[in-house]
Formats: C-alpha cells, sequence, structure tokens
C-alpha cells in the first residue's frame, strides 16, 4: 500500500520553497541615513563618503559594493539603526539571508519602530524555516499592508510560512487574498500551485496510509500507479475496490479508461467497452461513460450506436463539450449535416478557442453549399491554430471532462474496423 513512496522523493523536493532574489528594495528602502551620522568625529569624511558609496550603490542595485560601503559604516557607526538596515536589504538582495536577518535584529534592537525593519525580518524568517517567528511578524504587517507591493512580497512571505508548519487553512486564506488581488501575478500563481500540489499530495499519502480495508485506500492506490504507467498494477487495485464495494460510482469507468490508456488493440477496447457498460448497470446516467461507449462505436464505423450513446450523454449534460463534438462526427458520418451543425455550433459556443468545432463546421458548411460560412470558419480555425503555435495551450476548463478521451483533428476520419 505504498505507491506514493517512489514518488515521495520528488514531492519533498518540491516542498522546498525559496523565493527568487528580491527586485523590491528601492521599494522599500529604509529611512535615508540620517545627518548625525556625518557630525559623528573623528571620522565624518570618511562616513559622508561611504554614506554615498552606499547609496549610488543600492540605486544601482550593485549590492557587492553597497555592502562593502555599508559594512564600513556599521563599524564605524555601530549605534545608528538605519545602517543596519539598509545592510539588512542589501544582504537579502545578495541571498544573504541569514546575514539579513542579524542586520534588521541589530536595527530593530536600536530602534524598535522601525517597521519595514521588522517587515524584512519576518521575511528573512520565513525564508529561514523560523516559521512562528516569521508568522508573529508577517500576520499583522499583512493585515495592515495596503500598497500593492509590500501586500504582494507579505503574502508570498506568510504563505510559506503557513505552508511549512501545515497550517493549510490559513495558507489558503493569504492565497485567496493574493489571487484576487493579483490574478495573473506569475510567482502567486507558481506557489499558489505547489501549495495546492503538496497538500494533495500530503491527504492522498494519508489516505493510502490508512488500513487496507478501506476500498478508497486501494482507489487511491491506483490512480497513483495509474499516473506512474504500471497500468496492469492500477487495474489491479480497482479491481479490488470492486470486490470491495461493488456498487461504487465511477469505478468501473476508472478501469475502462485505464484499459484505454494501456492498449489501443481490440482486445482492450472491448474490455474497456465492457467496464463502461458495467458503470452505465451501477450509475445508469454517468454521461462519462456514455461518451467512452459512444467513441468506441464510432471508431467502429457502427455510427447509429455512437449516436444513441453520444444523445444520452450530451442529455445528461448538455455543456458536455467533447460529447457534442462526438455526436456532430457520427451525425455527419450518416449524412445529417443539418443536424450536426446544431452540435458544432453549440460546442463552439461552450469554448470559444477549441478549434475542431471550427474545422468541422467548415467541412458541414461546405457541404451544405455555404461557402462563406466555411471560409469563415477555417480561417477561424486556422486563427486558433496559430496562436498556439505562438504559445498558448489547450487546457480543460473548469468543471469540464477532463478525464475522458478528447477530441483531436487526427480522429476526424473514424478508422475502419
Amino acid at each position: 500500500m505504498r505507491a506514493l513512496g517512489d514518488a515521495d522523493r520528488h514531492v519533498e523536493g518540491y516542498c522546498c520553497w525559496r523565493a527568487p532574489s528580491p527586485v523590491w528594495c528601492g521599494v522599500l528602502m529604509l529611512t535615508a541615513l540620517p545627518a548625525l551620522l556625518f557630525s559623528q568625529p573623528p571620522h565624518h569624511q570618511d562616513m559622508e563618503r561611504y554614506s554615498q558609496q552606499a547609496s549610488q550603490a543600492m540605486s544601482s542595485k550593485n549590492w557587492p559594493e553597497a555592502a562593502s560601503a555599508l559594512e564600513k559604516l556599521a563599524r564605524m557607526a555601530p549605534n545608528v539603526a538605519e545602517v543596519q538596515g539598509n545592510l539588512g536589504l542589501v544582504y537579502y538582495a545578495q541571498n544573504r539571508v541569514f546575514d539579513a536577518a542579524q542586520a534588521f535584529e541589530r536595527a530593530l534592537k536600536l530602534n524598535p519602530k522601525m517597521d519595514q525593519a521588522r517587515m524584512m525580518l519576518g521575511l528573512c524568517n520565513s525564508e529561514l524555516g523560523r516559521n512562528e517567528e516569521a508568522i508573529q511578524l508577517l500576520a499583522p504587517a499583512f493585515a495592515r499592508a495596503s500598497d500593492d507591493a509590500t501586500v504582494r512580497m507579505i503574502g508570498l512571505g506568510l504563505q510559506r510560512a503557513y505552508a511549512a508548519q501545515a497550517d493549510y487553512d490559513k495558507a489558503s486564506q493569504v492565497t485567496s487574498q493574493l489571487l484576487k488581488r493579483f490574478p495573473k501575478d506569475p510567482e502567486i500563481l507558481f506557489q499558489t500551485s505547489r501549495l495546492y500540489a503538496v497538500r494533495s499530495y500530503r491527504l492522498m499519502k494519508e489516505l493510502i496510509e490508512l488500513p487496507a480495508d478501506s476500498p478508497w485506500a486501494h482507489y487511491a492506490n491506483g490512480e497513483v500507479y495509474e499516473s506512474m504507467g504500471q497500468y496492469d498494477t492500477a487495474i489491479a487495485e480497482c479491481r479490488t475496490v470492486v470486490k470491495m464495494a461493488p456498487q461504487l460510482p465511477g469505478i468501473h469507468f476508472r478501469i475502462g479508461k485505464i484499459m484505454l490508456q494501456k492498449s489501443q488493440a481490440p482486445q482492450s477496447l472491448e474490455e474497456a467497452q465492457h467496464e463502461f457498460e458495467m458503470e452505465l448497470a451501477v450509475s445508469p446516467q454517468n454521461s462519462e461513460a456514455e461518451y467512452e461507449l459512444g467513441e468506441i462505436y464510432r471508431h467502429r464505423s457502427r455510427f447509429e450506436q455512437s449516436v444513441e450513446h453520444f444523445s444520452q450523454a450530451v442529455r445528461y449534460h448538455p455543456e458536455f463539450e467533447e460529447a457534442q463534438i462526438g455526436l456532430a462526427r457520427s451525425l455527419i458520418n450518416l449524412g445529417e449535416n443539418q443536424e450536426a451543425l446544431e452540435h458544432l455550433l453549440g460546442a463552439a459556443q461552450l469554448d470559444p478557442e477549441n478549434d475542431i468545432p471550427h474545422y468541422l463546421l467548415a467541412s458541414v458548411y461546405r457541404s451544405l453549399g455555404e461557402s462563406a460560412k466555411s471560409e469563415l470558419e477555417m480561417g477561424r480555425f486556422r486563427k486558433i491554430r496559430a496562436s498556439r503555435r505562438g504559445g498558448a495551450t489547450e487546457d480543460a476548463k473548469p468543471g469540464a471532462n477532463s478525464g475522458v478521451t478528447r477530441q483531436t483533428i487526427d480522429s476526424e476520419l473514424a478508422p475502419k474496423p
């Protein structure tokens, strides 16, 4: 029951978060070095020179030069909080997070009212794994923050600290606020996907480690083996689920899908068909099982039967885009172009970025003698294809039947049996 064991090292490595080097030091620059610094004897001229060097270097993001100048200033004026705060920023920009934390701690010891230093110390603690300390500093700062740069920084650090403590409820609350404010931010999307992936993995791991008499543990194991390409073992786990819970909806469909992934040989198709039929015996309105049966019959050129199953899938789930397309293709093969047109237009409306309905619409309009509409749809098809070549990807929409056989251009012509 340790199917996840083979993947443990990958996911555990995936849990180690490290934010990229910050680009916000200019935004969060601490209070300028005070004038009293330059009046301190006996090296006020040297101190003024190092101060100017540090300021210029930080402005140009020359972190090594800025660190060198600030370190000299810190030795000459060890009791000036602003020097320590700026030194902390420079260390942080160099990814010297431990050194940065020490500098911020010194700054706060000298001046407890330096809010920016407190916030930066919280970020350092988050990256150093001092999660409790990080949360104590970052949680109140996140509640008070208003400008985008500060909210983003604190939110990412706080999310990381909560996740490291496995406090996923609070991590998710922070994540929701970040996504609402920065819905297209690449780093926020990346870190959020990590958070949910790690949480999902750990929940699945806990499920698999439950006593072996749970059908859900075998179900989970089957999905893990399936993801690893170990189809025979995955099917065996699902067969165990059937023995333990023969009326469990979805399990026969899962077996059928694994069989289709394993092989497209005639025997595998026969076995998969049997599983989809068994699924309908348990769950008679399963639109996905109806769809897969429609596909199997379509690829055997048994179009009347494929229409029956696709029609049932669309009846139970009118927004099932793949079923609409499969039904249209079967109708086209039966010469029912006008009826096929209705379903293709419906599919195109469900997802305007799916090129398959437009490709088929061009063919249907041409057969109906509507050349202008045919050319228009072919133009739409080519435009969508060109955008994909430019980097866009075809994704399943939220709530879509993403676990079913996808309709593709290559499946336009049904192979003969």
